[in-house]
């Protein structure tokens, strides 16, 4: 669902979703475009500051953006929906889960009926009530968001594996007979499996050595009331329950390192799917994806966006006269200059081979202009490397525009507004601005 009133763009959330995944910190939503206040250049890397809005004194502060979510609910596809979707898949993780110790606890009800286990119907009730309450908690820990303020704990997979060992350790140390207990045991490689491709082997191991002190107490506690023949052969039991689970480790870690390499090949793949390798900005399929959710918000609650099709002027010329090296250079310092210039929240794209595109969000027609303008004008002055062999002796680009909804209510009549007027701007001479 997208913010009432506006709220931050669709691009803008997968641009904070690959900073979160290159572990960086994502910057503020940049409030709407206004004239009042001339882009400033400012440092590479830093995003421009905010404009005051019309009529405002200068240096005044723009209202703050508006709170994203509809009465609470979370944003689809920014961090409340991502953190609804991570507590849906670890509630399912824990029901399973107790619906596992339901079962072990159905056992040892089968084993009182046969006569085959001496625990009393009032114990079975207790392990039933703890049961409940440990899982409860274990549910209501990621219900109330607080599973995030468990760093070492990041997959929520600890916490939920220590209290199945605690229960499994209370389950055997109340069924007493040695068949049950290691029905039980082979329990915990069921419940290890809800941790593949999660955790490696020193995970694994950890989580199965409490296990195995879990089942060493509630039979060292049996040995104390007499109902054991010999606490060393359980010792050498959970010896070798133990030494499985390393055995089981190693297997955990290989899929815990082909799953991460899976994420990381898949994020390169998407990363070269979307980008253009050469100036690092979005490339045309992903640019149209953009501009789609981008109007699509703006139709279903209000506000204006502008486009602008930008051209180098003679780039053939600079390219055929110093080699394509040299042309591939200037696109890239082209690009750094003007992503200096923009907001963080416009979206910049390259579509062809001297060909730009941005979208100014919140942003009217008549803003859009002036904006471009100053940009034109700021190239224009702006020193590129063997600039003198260009007509005029710089270089200088031509920008046509088009703003939602003055000018077109699709993508294809605002693209098409804008490349017209594209037209008129190199037809009259290139280094200047046209429409919308």
């Amino acid at each position: 669902m997208t913010p009432l009133g506006g709220g931050e763009p669709e691009w803008l959330r997968i641009l904070r979703k690959r900073e979160r995944w290159e572990g960086l910190v994502p910057a503020p939503t940049e409030p709407p475009r206004s004239t009042a206040e001339p882009p400033r250049p400012h440092g590479a890397g830093e995003p421009a500051p905010p404009r005051a809005p019309p009529g405002a004194p200068l240096g005044a502060a723009e209202p703050p953006p508006p709170t994203p979510g509809i009465l609470g609910t979370p944003t689809a596809g920014g961090p409340g929906h991502k953190a609804e979707e991570r507590r849906r898949v670890r509630t399912h993780g824990i029901l399973l889960a107790t619906a596992g110790l339901v079962f072990a606890l159905l056992v040892l009800l089968g084993l009182k009926i046969l006569a085959l286990s001496p625990i009393s119907y009032v114990e079975w009730t207790l392990a039933l009530v703890a049961t409940a309450i440990v899982q409860l908690v274990v549910w209501w820990i990621p219900h109330r968001s607080l599973d995030e303020h468990l760093r070492w704990d990041r997959h929520y997979t600890y916490t939920p594996m220590l209290a199945a060992a605690f229960l499994l350790s209370l389950y055997m140390y109340l069924a007493v007979e040695a068949v049950a207990r290691l029905l039980i045991l082979m329990s915990w490689f069921v419940a290890l499996l809800f941790t593949a491709g999660l955790v490696g082997f020193g995970e694994v191991a950890v989580l199965s050595g409490a296990m195995t002190a879990g089942y060493l107490i509630a039979a060292r506690l049996l040995a104390a009331r007499g109902l054991l023949p010999s606490f060393a052969f359980e010792v050498i039991v959970a010896g070798v329950f133990f030494g499985i689970c390393v055995f089981a480790a190693v297997v955990f870690r290989r899929l815990h390192q082909e799953r991460r390499e899976a994420r990381l090949l898949k994020q390169e793949l998407t990363e070269q799917a979307l980008t253009d390798p050469l100036t690092g900005l979005a490339n045309r399929r992903e640019f149209e994806r953009i501009m789609l959710a981008e109007l699509d918000r703006i139709r279903r609650y209000g506000g204006s966006c502008t486009v602008a099709m930008i051209d180098v002027d003679y780039f053939k010329n600079y390219n055929d006269t110093l080699g394509h090296p040299a042309g591939d250079a200037l696109l890239k310092e082209l690009t750094a200059v003007i992503r200096i210039q923009l907001r963080q929240s416009d979206f910049f794209a390259r579509v062809g081979g001297d060909e730009f595109t941005l979208v100014m969000v919140n942003t009217p027609g008549l803003d859009g202009l002036d904006v471009m303008e100053r940009l034109r004008r700021h190239l224009e002055t702006h020193r590129f490397s063997d600039e003198d062999i260009q007509p005029g002796g710089s270089v200088t680009i031509s920008v046509g525009l088009a703003s939602f909804p003055e000018n077109g209510s699709t993508y294809e009549e605002l693209i098409g507004h804008a490349d017209e007027a594209l037209y008129v701007a190199k037809s009259r001479g290139r280094n200047r601005v046209c429409g919308p």
